[in-house]
């Protein structure tokens, strides 16, 4: 199987700590798969299987991405799939201009290339959880503090399934103070 790869910020080690110490406190037993801190993230694109050889080419012109350094708050817990029987638990995050103007530089950057987004719609999350794990269904209610952070970079991801971490960085872009 060919690497897979994905474009996001990791998530800084004091929030990626403190949401996995929250998580424990939920004693959440139904899904399989529980996000290891030092693999939290929030997914800007998911390119997937290099099919066309065009990785060396995007993490070039994602170099052209400009863009100051900005904030993100986590703002509550949410889930995608069934309400009773959710596919992944997230913290989700108070909207942000800067976050969403990032991503569609990232969607920007990659047009020349045949690299396609998803077309779901971008919904900037950090999975908690994923894989519901069986069960009487019920209504997770889960809950978590306010926490934020400074987004300072963002990376190009290589998923290797089988190590720890699961998402080596292969390439990392600053974000600089000095552009407007």
């Amino acid at each position: 199987m060919k690497p897979h790869y994905f474009i996001g910020i990791k998530i800084p080690s004091a929030i990626s700590e403190k949401l996995d110490e929250e998580r424990r406190s939920w004693n959440m037993q139904s899904h399989k798969r529980q996000t290891p801190p030092q693999d939290m993230h929030i997914t800007l694109l998911f390119i997937g299987e290099d099919v066309y050889d065009e990785i060396g080419r995007a993490e070039k012109l994602l170099s052209s991405i400009k863009q100051p350094p900005f904030s993100l708050a986590v703002d509550g817990i949410k889930a995608f799939g069934n309400p009773s029987t959710p596919r992944i638990i997230y913290a989700s995050l108070e909207n942000s201009e800067e976050l969403q103007g990032l991503q569609r530089q990232v969607l920007e950057s990659l047009e020349p290339l045949q690299i396609r987004p998803d077309p779901k719609e971008f919904i900037p999350h950090i999975t908690l959880a994923s894989k519901w794990a069986g069960g009487a269904p019920g209504e997770p209610q889960f809950s978590i503090g306010k926490m934020q952070f400074e987004v300072t970079e963002f990376s190009l991801f290589q998923i290797a399934p089988k190590e720890n971490p699961r998402y080596r960085k292969i390439a990392n872009y600053v974000l600089e103070k000095d552009v407007e």
